[in-house]
């Protein structure tokens, strides 16, 4: 019963999420452009519904990691209790990423760009520091995962 009220509770929330999805995706490519007159630049292509989408994407960003998050204590006090051992491992995996993500920062360009038409708050070292980190982060995570994949069956057969 219980697994039951699970799969569609889980089932209508990602049909909920896909739906609206959907209707934002139509929103932007099907709803217009920005009058001439509001356009930051006045040659260029501004759909009129982005800051939808923008929101949209955090909300689903933002759900996603306090998730993830949540998942990942509640999982790691779980096995804490069980198995000490492999719960400490995974902790260990959290300290790697927080060293990966400190070096990708310490790696990143904090040099202002020149954007036409844009003068925000988020052309700035942080954020420019904070968006490297987070590329560099996929280009590690990438390797890595590649690496996995090639080296895995190798140690696997060794065994």
């Amino acid at each position: 019963m219980a697994v039951t009220k699970i799969r569609k509770t889980s089932s209508l929330v990602f049909l909920v999420t896909i739906l609206v999805t959907l209707a934002v995706i139509a929103l932007f490519l099907f709803g217009g452009q920005v009058a001439p007159e509001q356009k930051l630049v006045a040659d260029m292509s501004q759909p009129a519904f982005t800051d939808i989408m923008l929101y949209w994407a955090y909300i689903l960003l933002a759900v996603t990691v306090v998730v993830l998050i949540l998942f990942a204590v509640f999982g790691f006090f779980k096995s804490l209790k069980t198995h000490p051992k492999s719960a400490l491992g995974g902790l260990l995996v959290l300290v790697a990423m927080v060293v990966i993500l400190g070096i990708s920062y310490a790696l990143g360009n904090g040099e202002l760009l020149n954007i036409p038409g844009y003068d925000g708050p988020d052309n700035n070292p942080a954020t420019l520091k904070m968006t490297d980190m987070w590329i560099y982060s996929m280009y590690i995570m990438l390797v890595l995962s590649i690496a996995a994949i090639i080296i895995s069956p190798v140690l696997g057969k060794r065994k």
